[in-house]
C-alpha cells in the first residue's frame, strides 16, 4: 500500500507502531515528519480492514490540500481514492465523494456539519488524524467531531499531530481528554533518536527604537489605559498591577459573572455596568498602544479611523470617542502618520542582505496586522525583490481577502520560487509546507509559545535555517518574546517529562491520563 520509493526513519515507525493501536498524541519538532507517521498508521490500519475508511482533519483549506498531496505520494491506491472536501463543494456532490474514497482529506468544520446532517457517516472510519491537534480545546470543532467519531464508528482510532502542544499540563490534558488519547509519543530536537535530522536555526533578535515623536503619543495611551485599569483594579476585577491583555480579556468574564449574580439577587448592578465600559476602553486602548509602539503611527492612525468609522460602536467606545484625551491622540495620530516605524527600514535591510548573500533566498516576513502587510508589500515593491502577500478569506478597508484558491496558487509559487518574499498574517504560520526557507523575519513577537514555534517552524527544515525577531525596545515586544522563551523551556520539559513517564507506563500499563497526574 506504501509507494514504493516511500522512506521511513527509524523514530517514525517506532511512534507509527504505537499509534496504529493506541489512540496516540504524536508531538515532533517541525520537519520531522509527522505527516509521514500518519501515512504509514493509515496504510497499516487499511490494508488491516478491508473497505475501511481514514480521515485526516486540518483547520486549513491549504493544509487539507497539502496533506492530500503528501498522501498521494506516499500511499499506493487506485486513482480517485483519496479526495478533498472543503465547504465550497456542493453538500450532495461531497456525499458522493465520500462514499467512493478511502481516505478524505477535510477541514473539521466540514465533516462535522456533514455528519450532523446524515450525509456521511463515521462507522467505516477506522483512524481519525487529527492535525495541529493542539487546537482541540475548549469549544473548537475538533473536539466535537472527535466525540460523535468515537460515539459513532465501528473500530475508532485517533491520531493527534502537533509540534507545541502547550506550556501547561493543563493544557495537554486537556487536549488528551478532548481527543481520548491514551498515549503520547514526543520527542524534542534533543531526543536521541531524532537528533541527526535536525537542522540548525539560528534565531536573532533586532532592537529597534521607538521614534521619539511617538513619545508623547504613547505617553497620553498610557495614561488612559492605567486611568481604566485603576478603575477595575479598585472594583476587583483585577487582581494585580501587571495586567496583561490575557488578563483584561478574562477580566470580562467575571464581570459578567458578578453581572449575573447581581441580575439574581437584586444586587446593586451601576458599578458593574461602569466596569464593562472600562474594561472594553482598555482593551481599545491597549490595542491603539501595542499598534504605535510595535507598527508604527500609520497603522495607529488607521485603527483610529475604522473605530471612529464604525456604524456599531456600542456605548463604550463611542464614549472614549469623546474624551479629550482621546481626541487628542486622535489629534497626533494624523500628524505623525508621516513618520513610520523604523521595524520596516529594518526589515527591508535584513531582507536585502540576504538576498544579496544568496539571490535564490526564500524568505517569510510574518506580521498579525493587515495594515502593516499592506506596508511591507508596497515598500518591498518600491526595493525591487518579487513580494506576495498571504492573508485570510475576509476583506478588510484597504485590504482584499484571497479566496481558498488564490491561497493555494500563491503558495505553489513560493515553493516553485516564481517570488522571493512571502509577508504573511497568521495564517501562515500553521503547518505549511515550503522546503528551504532561508529567513523567517518576525515583525513583531507574539505572546503565544505555540504561534513562536510555528512561525520559527518554516525555516530550518531540511537545511538551516535562519529567524530575525524585530523587537520594538521598551515595549511589549521585549515582554513577549521573553514570556514566550520561558513558555517554550517549560513545554520542552514537559514533552520530556511525557517521554519518561510513557516508558514507564508501558512497563507496568498504567491509566489512562496517567503522564498529567
Amino acid at each position: 500500500m506504501l509507494s514504493s520509493d516511500f522512506e521511513a526513519r527509524e523514530y517514525q515507525k517506532k511512534i507509527a507502531e504505537v499509534a496504529a493501536s493506541t489512540n496516540t498524541l504524536v508531538v515532533l519538532p517541525t520537519g520531522l515528519g509527522k505527516t509521514i507517521i500518519a501515512i504509514m498508521v493509515a496504510a497499516e490500519l487499511l490494508e488491516r480492514n478491508p473497505g475501511s475508511k481514514v480521515v485526516v482533519l486540518a483547520p486549513t483549506r491549504p493544509l487539507v490540500l497539502q496533506h492530500l498531496r503528501a498522501f498521494g505520494e506516499g500511499l499506493k491506491l487506485p486513482e480517485g481514492s483519496m479526495a478533498a472536501l472543503t465547504g465550497t463543494t456542493e453538500p450532495g456532490e461531497r456525499e458522493a465523494i465520500w462514499m467512493k474514497s478511502k481516505v478524505i482529506f477535510a477541514t473539521p468544520q466540514t465533516v462535522y456539519n456533514d455528519v450532523r446532517h446524515g450525509r456521511v457517516s463515521l462507522r467505516d472510519v477506522v483512524l481519525a488524524v487529527f492535525d495541529e491537534a493542539h487546537r482541540s480545546v475548549k469549544d473548537y470543532t475538533y473536539t466535537k467531531l472527535a466525540t460523535v467519531y468515537r460515539e459513532t464508528a465501528s473500530r475508532p482510532l485517533i491520531m493527534g499531530l502537533t509540534a507545541s502542544p502547550g506550556a501547561t499540563k493543563e493544557k495537554i490534558s486537556e487536549i488528551m481528554r478532548n481527543l481520548f488519547i491514551e498515549a503520547v509519543e514526543a520527542r524534542s530536537e534533543e531526543s536521541d533518536d531524532v537528533r541527526e535530522y535536525v537542522e540548525k536555526t539560528n534565531v536573532e533578535t533586532i532592537k529597534v527604537r521607538v521614534p521619539d515623536e511617538y513619545y508623547e503619543t504613547t505617553l497620553r495611551l498610557r495614561e488612559l489605559y492605567n486611568d481604566k485599569v485603576k478603575k477595575l483594579l479598585s472594583g476587583g476585577f483585577l487582581r494585580t498591577n501587571r495586567v496583561s491583555k490575557k488578563a483584561l480579556l478574562e477580566a470580562r468574564i467575571s464581570i459578567s459573572a458578578r453581572l449575573k449574580s447581581a441580575q439574581a439577587s437584586g444586587g446593586q448592578k451601576g458599578y458593574i455596568f461602569g466596569a464593562i465600559i472600562n474594561q472594553a476602553q482598555a482593551v481599545a486602548i491597549l490595542h491603539a498602544l501595542e499598534m504605535i509602539e510595535t507598527q508604527g503611527a500609520p497603522p495607529l492612525l488607521r485603527y483610529l479611523e475604522k473605530m471612529r468609522e464604525r456604524p456599531d460602536k456600542g456605548k463604550a467606545i463611542s464614549s472614549l470617542l469623546r474624551d479629550p484625551k482621546w481626541l487628542r491622540v486622535e489629534e497626533e495620530a494624523g500628524k505623525l502618520a508621516s513618520i513610520p516605524h523604523p521595524k520596516i527600514a529594518v526589515a527591508l535591510s535584513t531582507v536585502k542582505k540576504q538576498l544579496e548573500k544568496k539571490p535564490d533566498s526564500r524568505v517569510i516576513i510574518f506580521t498579525q496586522y493587515r495594515d502593516t502587510i499592506e506596508d511591507i508589500v508596497r515598500a518591498l515593491e518600491k526595493e525591487g525583490p518579487s513580494v506576495r502577500r498571504f492573508v485570510g478569506q475576509s476583506d478588510r478597508e484597504g485590504s482584499k481577502g484571497m479566496d481558498q484558491q488564490l491561497q493555494t496558487e500563491t503558495l505553489d509559487q513560493f515553493r516553485k520560487g516564481e517570488f522571493k518574499v512571502l509577508v504573511s498574517s497568521s495564517i501562515g504560520e500553521e503547518g505549511l509546507h515550503v522546503p528551504d526557507v532561508d529567513l523567517v523575519v518576525f515583525y513583531e513577537a507574539v505572546p503565544s509559545e505555540i504561534r513562536y514555534i510555528q512561525r520559527r517552524g518554516r525555516t530550518g527544515r531540511t537545511t538551516e535555517g535562519r529567524v530575525v525577531i524585530l523587537l520594538a525596545e521598551g515595549t511589549v515586544d521585549e515582554s513577549y518574546y521573553y514570556s514566550t522563551l520561558l513558555k517554550e523551556s517549560r513545554m520542552r520539559e514537559l514533552v520530556n517529562d511525557t517521554n519518561q513517564r510513557q516508558t514507564k507506563r508501558r512497563a507496568r500499563n498504567p491509566t489512562l491520563m496517567d503522564f498529567v497526574e
